[in-house]
């Protein structure tokens, strides 16, 4: 199965690669406003909502109902999503303090034109990386990993993609942000399934929580 797993981070390590190319010949800030224009009603109602899939306090508690069912896939969620947050928030506030979202940018230069949507929080600081974005690869990413479908892995990646995307859309987010969310996300995944979970690592908390 570990070997499995390592083909599998690298086939998600092959779909980020030409995103990190795409942004070494075009500034972040006009990636981010070609995909705000691609504005419209039903895209904007579905990102508002969709951007929460990466949201901390839906994976917790999700998480927490999971456990009466399926333990050992919620305290596997949890432990890898608090940690891939550890990572990034560490990252966040202390390594690059001084990243500012697109919001801040845009509101910095008035003559840039851009599509606002309405009823969102605007965000101005700590930009890298994403946090939601590393929440919804870090909670996508286990569930990629539990299940051997290969329908359901597409779908978990997707939807984690997706959540990516929202926050780029909603103008939260460079893509850089994204990317490296994203990476620091389903590698805390791959990390914690293939070298805690699979060599028995964790049996100890399920022991103890299961006692």
């Amino acid at each position: 199965m570990q070997k499995q797993n390592t083909l599998f981070y690298l086939f998600f390590l092959g779909l980020c690669i030409p995103l990190l190319g795409w942004q070494l010949f075009v500034p972040q800030m006009d990636i981010t406003l070609w995909i705000n224009a691609r504005h419209q009603a039903a895209l904007d109602a579905i990102s508002i909502y969709g951007t929460f899939l990466g949201d901390g306090w839906f994976i917790v508690s999700l998480s927490l109902i999971l456990y009466f069912f399926k333990p050992r896939l919620a305290i596997t969620i949890l432990l890898t999503y608090l940690l891939s947050s550890g990572i990034t928030q560490g990252l966040k506030h202390f390594a690059f303090p001084q990243f500012h979202r697109p919001l801040w940018h845009l509101q910095a230069n008035p003559a840039i034109s851009y599509y606002s949507i309405p009823g969102i929080e605007q965000a101005f600081n700590f930009s890298f990386p994403s946090g939601h974005t590393t929440s919804a690869f870090a909670f996508f990413g286990i569930l990629y990993f539990f299940n051997k479908s290969f329908l359901y892995k597409i779908t978990w990646l997707s939807l984690a993609f997706f959540t990516a995307f929202t926050r780029i859309y909603l103008l939260q987010h460079f893509l850089i942000d994204t990317t490296v969310g994203a990476f620091i996300g389903f590698s805390t995944a791959y990390f914690v399934y293939t070298f805690w979970l699979e060599k028995g690592k964790l049996d100890f908390i399920f022991k103890k929580l299961q006692a």
